[in-house]
C-alpha cells in the first residue's frame, strides 16, 4: 500500500505532492473560507430582500391608516362643530339627521335627560338598548386603547431623550419595567393615542388620570418601540394589563409565517388594543369630545359626544355606509402590479375589494397594523399580487449571490491550478535540465576520451601500419561527427520555440535522404549493418535542406544506436496522398507500444540513468519532429513487422508538383 502511494503521488501526478498541500492550503483552503462565508451571505441577503419587500409595504399599510386616522379626526372636528351650532330642540337634531348622512340617531343630554327626534321603532330601540343607558350614567361600556398609551409614561419614566440625542439609544435605556405601579394622579387631558393627528383635542384614553407629559408623542414611540423590540417587557405589560384589569383583544388576522431568522418573538394574534369598562362621567371627565366604538359580535358601532357651552352634551351614532365610503376614499391605490392593499372591518372583511379573481385569503395578508383603538378589530393590510415574490425575489438574490460565489470559486480554483501546473512544468523542465547536462557530459566525455586516445597513439607513432593508421583516424572522424551532432542537437534544443522560421527552397526529399545515408554509410558498413535504399519517384518539397538533413541523420543514428543482433537498416522514399515519405525501419529492440508518443517528449529515454548501455539525451526526436512540423509535416512512428521500429518523415509535396500531378 505504502509503495502504491508512493507512486501514485510522486511517479504518476504530473504535480508534486508538496506544491499539492501548498496549493490546498494557500489557494483552495481560503477559497473555501471565504466561499462559505459569502454563501452565508448570500442567505443573508436573500433574508434582508425579504424584509425590505416586507417594510415597504407595511409603509404602505401605515400609510393608509393614518389616513383613516386623520380622516376619523376630520369627522371628530366636523361634528363638534355641527353640535355646538344646534339649537336645543328636538327638530334641530332632526335636521342635523337629514343634513348630514354620517348622523343615524342624534341626541342631547341635557340634567339627566336624554332628547331623542322621532326615529322608527329599530333605530331608536337599539340606541335607547345600546347607548343609553351608557349616557345616563347608568352602565359602563367598553373602552379601547392601546396599551403603549396607557402604559407609556411608566416605561417612559427614567429619562426623556435630549435634544440631538438618538432616539433607538434613549429606546434601550427606557425599556426597564421593573416595579411599574398603577398611578392616579389628578384629572388631565388623556395623553394621546395611536389616533393622534396634529392639531384639536386629544382622544379619550383608557387610562384614566395619567398625567400629561411634555412630549406625549415621544413618550408613545419610545414605549410602541419597546414594546416591539423587547419579547421580556412585552410579556410584562401585557402581564400587567390583565392584572390590572384589561382586556386583550385578538387580532382578525393572521399573518404569513416568518422565517425563524427574521422573526422577533412577535405573538401575531394578540392585538396591541386593551380594553376596560368606564362610565360617561368618567370619560366626559376627561376630554370634552371623543368617539366611543361599541362592538357587539362582529358588529361596530361609534358613537359621537361633546360637550356643549351650557353644560349639556350632543352627539350622534355613526352611519355605517357613508363612514366606510369615506374611509375608501382616502385609502391609496387598492391594487398594483405587486399588491393589493384594503381595510379589513372588525369581522374580517374588505373594505372595498379590488375585483381581480382570484381572491387572496383575506385572514391571511402579507403584512397588516392595526388602525386605531377608535376602530377595533380594524386592520390595514396588504397581500401580494403573486403569492411567491417575497420568496422567488429573495431566492434571486441567494441564487444571484452564489452564482457569483461560484464562479469566483472557479476563477480562482482555475487560475490557482494553472499557476500550480506552470510552477510544476518549472520545475519539471529544471529537473530534465539538470539530467540534460548531466547526460551531456557523459556524451561528450566517451567520444572525447576516444579521441584523446587515438590522438596519442599516433602522436606516439605506435601503429606503424598505415591501414591501421587509417582505421585510427577514420574512428576519430566518426567520433568528431558524433560530437557534432551532439552540439548541434543542443543547439537547437537551446534555440527551440524562438528561432526563425526556416528558408524554405524547392528540393526532392528523397535525394537529400540518399545523399544523408551516403555521409552515414561507411560507418554503419564498418559497425555490419546491412544498409537497403529504395527510391519510387522524384519527391518534390519545400524546404530547409540543412535542417531537414539534420532530421534524417537522427533518424539514421537512432536506428544504428538502439539496433540489436540483426543490423539491417531499411531507407524508402515514397509519395502517399500528396505527401512525401522517407521511412527508416530497423530491426531494433522497438518501443513499448505505452510510450509511442512519449518517445517525442524532450528528454523522455526509456532509461534515464547515466549507467544505461544506450546513451543519449532523449532531445533528437523532440528536435526532429519540431523541425518538421515547422515544414507543416510530422515524423510518425510504427512497429515494424517481424520486429523493430519504423520512423517515418512525412512532409507535404510541393504545391506546383501536386497540382501537376492531379
Amino acid at each position: 500500500m505504502k509503495r502504491w502511494k508512493e507512486r501514485f503521488f510522486f511517479q504518476g501526478m504530473p504535480v508534486p505532492l508538496p506544491l499539492l498541500l501548498i496549493f490546498f492550503l494557500a489557494v483552495l483552503l481560503p477559497s473555501i473560507a471565504l466561499s462559505l462565508l459569502a454563501l452565508r451571505a448570500a442567505d443573508r441577503e436573500g433574508v434582508y430582500a425579504e424584509r425590505r419587500l416586507e417594510e415597504t409595504l407595511l409603509s404602505e399599510a401605515n400609510l393608509a391608516a393614518s389616513r383613516t386616522n386623520s380622516m376619523l379626526k376630520d369627522i371628530e372636528t366636523e361634528l363638534e362643530t355641527e353640535a355646538r351650532s344646534l339649537a336645543p330642540s328636538a327638530g334641530a337634531l332632526r335636521d342635523w339627521e337629514e343634513e348630514n348622512p354620517l348622523v343615524a340617531v342624534s341626541f342631547f343630554l341635557r340634567g339627566g335627560e336624554l332628547i331623542l327626534p322621532p326615529h322608527s321603532p329599530a333605530e331608536k330601540n337599539t340606541f335607547l338598548r345600546d347607548f343609553a343607558p351608557f349616557l345616563l350614567d347608568e352602565k359602563t361600556l367598553p373602552v379601547y386603547d392601546s396599551i403603549a398609551a396607557v402604559y407609556r409614561k411608566e416605561m417612559g419614566r427614567a429619562r426623556l431623550p435630549v435634544e440631538g440625542e438618538s432616539l433607538l439609544r434613549a429606546e434601550k435605556k427606557n425599556t426597564s419595567f421593573e416595579g411599574m405601579k398603577e398611578e392616579t394622579p389628578p384629572k388631565a387631558p388623556a395623553p394621546e393615542g395611536p389616533a393622534d393627528s396634529a392639531g384639536g383635542e386629544e382622544p379619550l384614553s383608557v387610562s384614566k388620570g395619567l398625567s400629561s407629559s411634555p412630549l406625549p408623542g415621544r413618550e408613545r414611540q419610545l414605549a410602541e418601540s419597546s414594546i416591539a423590540e423587547d419579547p421580556v417587557l412585552r410579556e410584562k405589560v401585557f402581564q400587567k394589563a390583565q392584572d390590572e384589569g384589561f382586556d386583550v383583544l385578538q387580532r382578525n388576522v393572521t399573518l404569513r409565517e416568518k422565517s425563524a431568522r427574521s422573526r422577533k418573538g412577535t405573538d401575531e394574534e394578540r392585538s396591541g388594543t386593551v380594553v376596560r369598562e368606564r362610565s360617561f362621567s368618567d370619560l366626559a371627565g376627561e376630554s370634552r369630545r371623543g368617539l366611543l366604538p361599541l362592538l357587539s359580535g362582529e358588529t361596530l358601532q361609534l358613537l359621537f359626544w361633546t360637550a356643549l357651552p351650557d353644560g349639556g352634551f350632543a352627539g350622534c351614532t355613526l352611519r355605517s355606509e357613508p363612514l366606510r365610503d369615506r374611509m375608501a376614499d382616502v385609502l391609496p391605490e387598492l391594487l398594483t402590479s405587486v399588491r393589493i392593499l384594503t381595510l379589513l372591518d372588525e369581522g374580517g372583511e374588505p373594505l372595498v375589494k379590488p375585483g381581480r379573481t382570484p381572491e387572496p385569503d383575506w385572514r391571511r395578508p402579507y403584512v397588516a397594523r392595526e388602525i386605531s383603538p377608535l376602530l377595533p378589530r380594524w386592520e390595514a393590510a396588504v397581500w401580494l399580487v403573486d403569492p411567491d415574490l417575497a420568496t422567488s425575489r429573495a431566492r434571486s438574490v441567494s441564487r444571484t449571490v452564489w452564482a457569483l460565489v461560484a464562479v469566483l470559486f472557479a476563477v480562482i480554483a482555475a487560475g490557482g491550478a494553472a499557476i500550480l501546473w506552470i510552477l510544476s512544468g518549472e520545475m519539471r523542465s529544471a529537473r530534465k535540465k539538470t539530467t540534460l547536462l548531466a547526460n551531456v557530459s557523459h556524451e561528450l566525455k566517451t567520444p572525447l576520451t576516444s579521441l584523446r586516445l587515438f590522438a596519442e597513439m599516433l602522436l606516439a607513432g605506435k601503429p606503424r601500419d598505415e591501414e591501421r593508421r587509417k582505421e585510427y583516424l577514420r574512428t576519430m572522424v566518426s567520433e568528431t561527427e558524433r560530437l557534432s551532432r551532439l552540439v548541434e542537437g543542443v543547439l537547437a534544443f537551446s534555440k527551440k520555440g524562438r528561432d526563425a522560421p526556416p528558408a524554405m527552397e524547392p528540393l526532392d526529399l528523397g535525394q537529400l535522404a540518399q545523399e544523408t545515408l551516403s555521409q552515414l554509410e561507411p560507418n554503419l558498413l564498418n559497425a555490419g549493418f546491412a544498409v537497403e535504399f529504395r527510391k519510387q519517384d522524384d519527391l518534390p518539397v519545400r524546404g530547409d535542406a540543412e535542417a531537414l538533413r539534420q532530421v534524417l541523420m537522427n533518424l539514421l543514428s537512432n536506428a544504428e544506436k538502439y539496433s540489436t543482433d540483426r543490423r539491417e537498416i531499411s531507407i524508402g522514399a515514397r509519395r502517399e496522398k500528396g505527401f512525401a515519405l522517407v521511412e527508416v525501419a530497423d530491426r531494433g529492440m522497438g518501443v513499448d507500444p505505452e510510450n509511442a508518443e512519449n518517445i517525442f517528449r524532450e528528454f523522455f529515454r526509456g532509461e534515464d540513468s547515466l549507467t544505461s548501455p544506450k546513451s543519449g539525451t532523449g532531445l533528437g526526436l523532440s528536435i526532429a519532429r519540431n523541425i518538421a512540423r515547422h515544414h507543416e509535416g510530422d515524423i510518425l512512428y510504427a512497429p515494424r513487422p517481424g520486429g523493430g521500429s519504423v520512423f517515418s518523415l512525412r512532409l507535404p509535396l510541393d504545391k506546383s508538383e501536386k497540382e501537376r500531378s492531379s
